[in-house]
């Protein structure tokens, strides 16, 4: 306390041509000549008296510069906090500026260095709290995080770069990589898909009409195996011994089936909302059975042995009904023609008046004799 009732300010400026004004605890600005000091202002026992004085210069202003404004504090007693180094209150959370070796966060000088989720602003030297999407970061906004929550991966332009989004699910052609928390290419290996298989306690039917608590169990499962939620999908969910059975289908070229095998029952039995009993894991040819061989093929395709079959029908009757009944036939209505130097009575008393059974002999009797001859032949 300096025992300080009454005060006055006196102000010169540099430029002649500058105009000076004073305003007192926030009023209204009033003028106020240079080297001359002004009216006599009481001090409050109680708060602060503040004095402002603004130099508005034209040659300045005419290059864009702005007044300048001198601010003065006078009170009875010191009005900051006993940790900060300047202030707009007494309170501790009203601090501008701290006492070394403190930091500014959030208007308090209680820590020396920022929080995990918060970041140094060199132009304002204070810690200011990362975007909300960010666990760790290095600057402001959503695309300068370094850490991300539960949940959530890191997905930087490239995978040198130490700055880069949170986000739930990696983008396409990228995959979960655990250890980094970062999402990341995959090698050129082949991506197997395996299965985990959870049973709960849940009745089947109470399970299945509650879509909050099967987005939790997929949310839940991602968080166990290290993954994005774009690497774990839901596969099927039946009824075992009326309780809710689930199998989730995860796709992961950093996470092998033999990993997921020596998580505890202890690390899936407490992460879930509702009490599991079971938990098992599978491939994907155990879920996804073999089809059925195909029947070979045959040589000729059905229509065509049949039309082979009916063309070799064909022909086997239409040769011997050909040779035996349409030739012969063919033959009974030809007229017969006499050969040069045969008697006209011989063939009208042996073909004319002979009987039909003694021609059928006679021809019969020389076709065999031909037919000898053929094969003497």
């Amino acid at each position: 306390d300096f025992g300080i009732d009454w005060c006055w300010i006196v102000a010169s400026k540099n430029d002649p041509d500058a105009a000076m004004e004073l305003r007192v605890n926030g009023q209204d600005w009033t003028a106020l000549e240079s080297g001359i000091g002004s009216s006599l202002l009481p001090v409050s026992n109680h708060g602060w008296l503040l004095l402002e004085v603004r130099v508005s210069s034209p040659s300045a202003m005419s290059t864009g510069s702005a007044p300048l404004v001198y601010q003065v504090v006078v009170a009875h007693q010191v009005i900051c906090h006993e940790r900060c180094r300047s202030c707009f209150g007494p309170t501790e959370s009203q601090c501008l500026r701290c006492r070394a070796p403190l930091v500014l966060f959030e208007g308090k000088c209680e820590l020396t260095g920022c929080p995990p989720d918060a970041y140094y602003e060199w132009q304002s030297y204070q810690c200011r709290r990362c975007h909300g999407s960010c666990a760790q970061c290095r600057g402001p906004g959503s695309r300068a995080c370094s850490l991300c929550p539960a949940l959530a991966f890191l997905a930087p332009t490239a995978w040198e770069d130490a700055e880069g989004p949170c986000v739930m699910m990696c983008p396409v052609g990228t995959f979960a990589h655990p250890p980094s928390r970062r999402c990341r290419r995959p090698p050129s290996v082949v991506v197997k898909t395996f299965y985990v298989r959870l049973v709960f306690r849940e009745p089947y039917e109470r399970a299945r009409q509650n879509s909050r608590l099967q987005e939790s169990i997929i949310n839940t499962t991602a968080f166990v195996l290290g993954l994005s939620l774009s690497d774990v999908r839901p596969f099927s969910a039946s009824s075992n011994n009326k309780r809710f059975q689930i199998t989730i289908e995860v796709v992961s070229p950093f996470l092998p089936k033999a990993d997921v095998d020596r998580v505890s029952i202890d690390s899936w039995f407490g992460a879930y909302e509702v009490p599991m009993d079971v938990v098992t894991t599978h491939t994907w040819d155990e879920l996804h059975p073999p089809m059925p061989a195909f029947p070979d093929e045959p040589l000729l395709p059905m229509w065509a042995l049949g039309l082979i079959a009916s063309g070799g029908v064909t022909v086997l009757v239409l040769i011997p009904l050909y040779l035996f009944y349409f030739r012969r036939l063919a033959n009974t209505k030809k007229r017969y023609r006499a050969r040069v130097g045969v008697d006209p009575v011989f063939l009208h008393e042996v073909v004319d008046e002979s009987p039909a059974w003694i021609i059928r002999r006679f021809t019969a009797k020389a076709q065999g004799a031909r037919n000898q001859l053929d094969r003497m032949d």
